[in-house]
């Protein structure tokens, strides 16, 4: 079926505007001009229309994971087309967990691996990042044998996991071995084992500083509630810093500090797990964009980060593209007035007054989910 959006706010990753104007799609491509043959006409007069969502981090292997969640429903009923799981895994794991999720989800997963081979399976201890258990050599092979879907090595440097020298040398490590492979570093720096400056210093540009907003140990901001001058320069060297929510690392008052110095977030991602899935702290993308949005950021900027930027990462950036030929992959949402709470780990809250609600998904030209009170 070819498909004719009309009406819409259409919002363009590849430029950073909005302006209303007609999508259509056919063939599971967006196209300049539909082909003969049945048409379903669209009306999104109010809404806004953009690619599919990306979220840059989120934990998909479902019951192989205790923190694992069912990748299609929490991606398409957020306007999610592309996902990327947050090392769930690490090198002796990943191939059950790709043949048994990764292939058989109609979401898009591509992923990171882990540093550590045992991966994340269990809350009750956490994985081991030591130099000494990085297994160099399968992790080299697995990227060999999965171009397509493997895009960054995660390593998580929180005190309960590795602290000190330990922490440093598997930093080191880690991003030696990135290097090698030609891919981002990702680190999970919430109470972290080494100072936040200190984990900046050491990744690279394009590298990702993760769970930039969290407020469990030392954070991004000093004893002043100023972003800490490491962390700048790392910005200015080109380290990118995601929000990575999640049901604990995400501190609404560091947020806030961090918006008010024009400290605004690279990526938007939900870190989506069993713990909180779609439920507060956490809930879901939108809402977690939503909470943005009534912080002060704009909504193209909030944008940017489930599109543009996540796509560049992944080096697809195709995915963020409304172009003739490009996979039609689209989410259309609106912007509801409603007032809405927001709370965080720590006990803090905030009001919000405006809620992102998708009202449909689609992926490759199929619509995957669509409210029961749209079109």
């Amino acid at each position: 079926m070819n498909f004719l959006i009309r009406n819409g706010m259409v919002y363009d990753p590849e430029t950073g505007r909005t302006e209303t104007r007609e999508i259509a799609a056919a063939d599971g491509v967006i196209c300049d001009r539909l082909p003969e043959g049945k048409t379903m006409e669209i009306n999104a007069a109010g809404m806004f229309v953009t690619t599919g969502l990306i979220d840059y981090h989120v934990h998909f292997y479902n019951h192989g994971s205790e923190n694992g969640v069912n990748p299609d429903a929490c991606s398409f009923p957020c306007g999610i087309t592309t996902a990327v799981d947050a090392g769930t895994c690490g090198a002796g794991t990943f191939e059950g967990y790709y043949r048994s999720v990764v292939s058989l989800s109609d979401v898009r997963i591509l992923n990171m691996l882990l540093i550590a081979s045992g991966g994340q399976s269990t809350e009750i201890y956490p994985e081991r990042p030591d130099v000494k258990y990085i297994d160099r050599e399968k992790i080299k092979r697995l990227f060999r044998e999965y171009p397509d879907n493997l895009v960054a090595i995660k390593t998580r440097l929180s005190k309960n996991i590795i602290t000190g020298q330990d922490a440093e040398d598997s930093l080191r490590e880690t991003v030696r071995l990135a290097e090698e492979i030609g891919v981002p570093v990702v680190v999970h720096a919430s109470d972290p084992g080494i100072p936040s400056e200190r984990i900046a210093s050491l990744l690279r540009p394009g590298d990702v500083f993760c769970h930039c907003f969290h407020g469990k140990g030392e954070t991004i901001l000093d004893e002043n509630g100023k972003i800490r001058p490491g962390i700048l320069e790392a910005r200015k060297r080109g380290v990118l810093f995601d929000e990575g929510n999640g049901r604990t690392n995400s501190d609404l008052e560091v947020g806030k500090a961090a918006l008010m110095q024009g400290f605004f977030p690279d990526i938007i991602s939900s870190d989506v797990n069993a713990a909180a899935f779609y439920l507060q702290p956490l809930h879901s993308l939108p809402r977690i964009m939503s909470k943005f949005l009534d912080m002060g950021m704009t909504l193209e900027d909030i944008l940017k980060t489930v599109t543009a930027a996540p796509a560049s990462l992944i080096r697809r950036k195709d995915l963020a593209s409304l172009k003739a030929g490009t996979a039609a992959d689209i989410c259309i949402f609106r912007v509801k007035e409603k007032e809405v709470p927001y709370s965080d780990y720590a006990g803090h809250t905030l009001t919000g007054h405006r809620v992102i609600v998708p009202q449909l998904t689609m992926k490759g030209g199929r619509v995957m989910y669509c409210q029961a009170d749209f079109m």
